[in-house]
């Protein structure tokens, strides 16, 4: 299929920092990940899509499926992450977490998404937006998936339906086959620092009458598509980590990860 270029969302820009291709399986279920007592070490494989100030990302195809199963997986990658919520985050590359800019949650340092970075984030994993893209606010995801026609107004329906829910200039999220997906929507959700994830509580916000509602397109959600799964690695200020790294240059990189999920790279060759 062609790869189309996500409270508080509305700028394009800011630095980014990338994902990082995974080895484990992601289950086609929304799952919310497992905290552990312990730091544990890991290794992932594939080609650079992003170097930035703190952190680098890497990619790998992890096969074809469906077009809702690669929403699905792409969604829990980035709850996985543990990002917390960054104005502006996600935006410089789609699907990649950045530093975003001066708003709720930037310091500079921090990586994260806002709404609409990742929301852009979950659709690029599955092809329906260019990976590593520029990302515009809430309201510019709308018109480009309305001009592209891989979405049409109003709510979906049937057995597997994906529904886009935006207020727009203001905020967005999303419904993949009945599970909401998003920053925080006003009432809570997975990740407790308002950062993407699955949202738990429901999703409020879904019956306001301030959301417009639009939907995949059924010839859209039918086909299959390639899997990318994206990862960032944060090198906390280690710079030796990045150095020599070249956009589509092959990786093997070291790292570990925190009990929330959080990787740090270790070393890369």
């Amino acid at each position: 299929m062609r790869r189309i270029a996500a409270i508080l969302c509305a700028l394009v820009g800011a630095l980014l920092l990338p994902p990082a291709a995974a080895l484990a399986a992601v289950p086609a279920i929304p799952t919310v990940p497992t905290t552990t007592s312990t730091t544990v070490q890991g290794h992932a494989a594939g080609a650079v899509i992003g170097v930035a100030r703190g952190s680098f990302a890497i990619e790998a195809p992890a096969g074809r499926m469906s077009v809702v199963n690669a929403l699905i997986d792409s969604a829990n990658l980035v709850t996985a992450g543990d990002f917390p919520y960054v104005y502006g985050g996600g935006h410089a590359q789609a699907g990649i977490a950045s530093i975003g800019i001066k708003g709720p949650g930037y310091n500079g340092r921090r990586i994260g998404f806002d709404c609409s970075g990742s929301v852009a984030a979950v659709l690029a994993g599955a092809g329906v937006w260019q990976p590593t893209s520029g990302v515009p606010n809430d309201a510019g995801i709308i018109t480009e998936l309305l001009q592209q026609h891989l979405i049409a107004r109003g709510a979906g329906r049937g057995a597997t339906e994906v529904t886009l829910y935006d207020d727009p200039g203001v905020h967005i999220f999303m419904n993949v086959d009945g599970h909401f997906f998003g920053t925080s929507d006003g009432g809570g959700g997975a990740n407790p620092a308002g950062g993407a994830g699955w949202l738990d509580d429901g999703a409020p916000d879904a019956t306001s009458h301030v959301y417009k509602r639009y939907h995949l397109l059924l010839p859209v959600i039918e086909q299959q598509t390639t899997f990318e799964r994206i990862f960032t690695f944060q090198t906390t200020g280690n710079a030796s980590v990045t150095h020599g790294l070249e956009l589509g240059s092959d990786v093997h990189v070291g790292y570990t990860q925190t009990p929330r999920g959080r990787m740090t790279a270790q070393g890369v060759s």
